[in-house]
């Protein structure tokens, strides 16, 4: 997450921070301009080593679920963006939700009642993400 926020924001003492400062621009001297984020938590959809096994029809029903739970999430404001990703890393990361808080406790509990969450196929991994104020459309 450091080296992906450092590549974001193109600040490079960033890399050793817990927390961006929210006063660098990009490439600008901080004492120039002031930098404000909007925060949101990242969820990464993994599939586990060993995912439980379900007959093909159960499969259906529990990615059925999984996309009607993305779509009331939506209509909450709560989920921002969402999708499948292409994983380059090996580490079999399935999809990425972009849920609209920094809490996370609270993406936690949004995220609770995914049935491929519930069911083991998928296993959440929380990231918080720091862009720039107004900048997620």
């Amino acid at each position: 997450m450091r080296l992906l926020l450092v590549t974001l924001v193109g600040c490079s003492g960033a890399v050793g921070a817990q927390t961006p400062s929210p006063t660098y621009p990009f490439g600008a001297p901080a004492e120039k301009a002031k930098f404000e984020f909007d925060k949101f938590m990242l969820v990464l959809l993994v599939r586990p080593a060993n995912p439980p096994e379900f007959p093909k029809e159960e499969l259906a029903k529990l990615q059925e679920g999984h996309m009607a739970n993305m779509k009331t999430l939506h209509e909450q404001g709560k989920l921002r963006k969402a999708g499948p990703v292409e994983d380059l890393s090996g580490r079999n990361v399935r999809g990425i939700f972009v849920l609209t808080t920094e809490s996370a406790d609270e993406a936690r509990e949004w995220i609770s009642n995914d049935p491929l969450i519930k069911a083991g196929r998928l296993v959440p991994e929380f990231l918080k993400w720091y862009v720039e104020k107004g900048s997620l459309k």
